[in-house]
């Protein structure tokens, strides 16, 4: 069965710095136990039927209910995994009772993960959420919650409120030793659920009847498809023994269906996770952070889906559907998108195309062009498409989008406590782990080591410890000029560079360059002193470019010729908690 979350693997090593940890046993997109049950099992009949008769939904004790209650695009079968078994512990961490099926009342923990991959001792085991259901969340009925949310029901209202539990941060947390932790449920004498139960599949009862001698499945982990850095950590309560993971106690038996008790956790990583990555994908889909996979890989999940943004004019492919700023009412009546600016139609009042260009669909449109439809990420240059971001090297921060070096943070707002990279929030990096070679700065990004604390002058970036010419090594579109950090217009019509205040170089209107210390315009146009200019917004002068999918010609701008300096990239902020 294919995983609804439909995340995209990318093969990153990930080398785990705890030896048995890495010797854990890994996880698969279907989980079976060791005597082959595909997990987890479904509710049996009898346990449905006594919800229903309490006035509850029959979906309010199954894990796929509990999914669709939060609005999660898990499936409980085909994303279900034993892994990642540990985990780094963000900013912002807390932790949920939100669906409980059995009768025990134990309470949920959480230890230092060890280098021996020994069980830590029941004083080591830190309590995060109490056995005591009334103190977890409000409930009418102790006994028997099954689903921590509000429903209405024939019975009546059920009215359950949670309560998130940190405990204390633990990475403030003076009992946390800095590394991986794991998270347990902790098993209490005098009850049916006497045995502790770790997220490690490595730490719990090995079964001595199996061949090989591997530990019983215990604990299932799913990943958050709402949340960033988000976890639920499902549980079977009763005790296993070694020859039997249904176990027995006092005529009970562990039935597999792993709605007995599950945890939310939020703030925490997998080691490898939550580091920017390429998806592989198009468009504003592109980027994507990593998460847990198989042992010895990370996968790179998608922060945004397909269609989960609306097509802008910001020469950025946002509904990731293979073209660029496509559809209707992306700019205000009497202005055409090119190449993400709102520009006016050509053939419309004062607005003629210059010599070497006609009007096309509302563009002006280099003659020899005309009919060209050039495929993904290519432009038409003299009749021939070209890649436009062949050979390109941005300045630093910034990144090649159909021939411009955009700044993807421009115009991204997060929220407190997150920090924009590559397009995307995420927890500043005072949470998070920055790459080798990385320092955390003050302002929650990472730079290069040695850098934190420096500031160079303007023009110029610190790279190594050292500030540098921002535009060193850059190769801007279109061997375009790079000044201040940012590449401005190429030259056009076989090289005539237009200068200001002129009408050269394929009819550009020219006027002065933008205030490039503020970082508006994405890094477009660079000072008139420097070789570059920056077009009026009345100029529509266009070439062809091609949508990123075959056969969806584009009609979108060419390196910069006649264009609105690149409006920022706005998109909704998602910030990892």
């Amino acid at each position: 069965m294919v995983s609804r979350r439909r995340a995209v693997r990318a093969a990153l090593s990930l080398s785990l710095s705890l030896a048995p940890l890495a010797g854990a046993v890994p996880a698969s997109a279907a989980v079976e136990q060791l005597d082959g049950t595909r997990l987890p099992t479904p509710v049996r009949e009898a346990e449905l039927g006594l919800v229903r008769g309490r006035g509850f939904p029959e979906n309010a004790v199954t894990l796929d209910g509990l999914f669709m209650y939060r609005g999660e695009d898990i499936d409980p079968v085909a994303d279900a995994s034993t892994e990642p078994g540990v985990f780094s512990p963000l900013c912002g961490f807390t932790g949920e009772l939100v669906l409980r099926g059995g009768g025990c009342k134990v309470a949920f923990g959480w230890y230092n993960a060890t280098a021996s991959g020994t069980r830590p001792p029941d004083n080591q085991i830190y309590e995060l959420i109490p056995a005591d259901t009334s103190v977890a969340f409000r409930c009418e009925d102790n006994d028997f919650c099954p689903l921590a949310t509000m429903m209405t029901t024939q019975a009546g209202q059920h009215d359950w409120t949670p309560t998130q539990f940190s405990a204390a941060d633990i990475r403030n947390d003076p009992r946390y030793q800095g590394g991986l932790v794991g998270f347990a449920l902790i098993g209490k004498a005098g009850t049916y659920c006497t045995q502790t139960k770790f997220s490690q599949r490595e730490l719990n009862t090995v079964c001595t009847s199996c061949t090989p001698n591997e530990p019983w499945v215990t604990t299932l982990i799913y990943t958050s498809t709402a949340t960033p850095d988000a976890f639920y950590v499902a549980f079977e309560d009763l005790p296993v023994t070694p020859t039997s993971w249904k176990g027995s106690q006092g005529g009970y038996e562990n039935d597999g269906d792993f709605n007995d008790f599950v945890y939310y956790i939020t703030g925490v990583t997998c080691q490898g996770g939550g580091q920017i990555c390429d998806t592989g994908l198009q468009g504003a889909c592109a980027v994507g952070r990593t998460g847990c996979a198989t042992e010895g890989e990370t996968e790179c999940l998608r922060v945004l889906e397909p269609g989960e943004q609306s097509e802008r004019c910001d020469n950025i492919d946002n509904d990731c559907d293979g073209e660029v700023d496509n559809g209707e009412g992306l700019c205000s009546d009497g202005l055409v998108c090119n190449r993400g600016s709102c520009v006016p139609y050509c053939g419309r009042g004062e607005v003629v195309c210059d010599q070497g260009f006609v009007c096309e669909e509302g563009l002006c449109v280099e003659q020899a062009c005309v009919g060209v439809a050039c495929e993904g990420g290519q432009v038409c240059v003299g009749g021939t498409c070209v890649g436009g971001c062949d050979g390109v090297i941005c300045p630093a921060n910034q990144e090649c989008q159909l021939g411009r070096c955009v700044d993807l943070c421009a115009q991204i707002e997060c929220e407190d406590g997150a920090v924009c990279e590559r397009g995307i929030c995420q927890s500043n990096c005072g949470c998070r782990t920055c790459p080798a070679g990385k320092t955390c700065a003050a302002d929650g990004r990472c730079v290069d080591s040695g850098c934190e604390g420096v500031t160079c002058a303007e023009g110029q970036l610190c790279i190594g410890g050292s500030c540098t010419d921002a535009c060193a090594g850059v190769v801007c579109p279109g061997n375009a000029p790079c000044a201040r950090g940012f590449c401005g217009d190429p030259p056009v019509n076989g090289g005539v560079t237009a200068s200001s205040g002129g009408q050269d170089g394929g009819g550009l209107f020219l006027d002065e360059p933008p205030d490039l210390t503020s970082g508006a315009g994405a890094g477009a146009g660079a000072g008139g002193g420097d070789g570059g200019f920056v077009p009026k917004p009345d100029s529509s002068c266009a070439c062809r470019a091609g949508a990123t999918s075959e056969g969806s010609p584009a009609r979108v701008g060419l390196l910069g010729l006649g264009l609105l300096l690149l409006a920022g990239r706005r998109r909704r902020s998602r910030a990892a908690l």
